[in-house]
């Protein structure tokens, strides 16, 4: 699963990999919609790994470790954790091929 949510002001992406409480986790800070700063935590293999703890508590501590360990100022120290509306929207084709006719 891939999906971006806000914490602290800020804009992050999760990738997410694994059965609930156990997962694969790996988050990059987004700037100006551009990959910035990442960082990764593979629940399974974490000795402190609380697996009742929800991912929703656990990105918010990655997200935090992320900001401190590259000296990130957050927009709104005070605003929580909050999943971004899914982008759904995709432009396809009709489906129908054309080809140019030959003579």
């Amino acid at each position: 699963m891939v999906r971006e949510f806000s914490y602290r002001g800020e804009t992050f992406r999760a990738t997410i990999h694994g059965r609930p409480g156990i997962e694969e986790l790996f988050l990059i800070h987004m700037v100006d919609d551009e990959e910035g700063p990442e960082i990764s935590l593979d629940r399974f293999e974490d000795p402190n790994n609380d697996p009742t703890q929800s991912l929703e508590d656990k990105l918010s501590e990655l997200a935090d470790q992320l900001m401190q360990e590259h000296g990130v100022t957050p927009m709104d120290p005070d605003a929580g954790f909050a999943w971004a509306k899914p982008k759904t929207g995709v432009k396809v084709h009709s489906g129908v091929q054309h080809h140019a006719m030959e003579a």
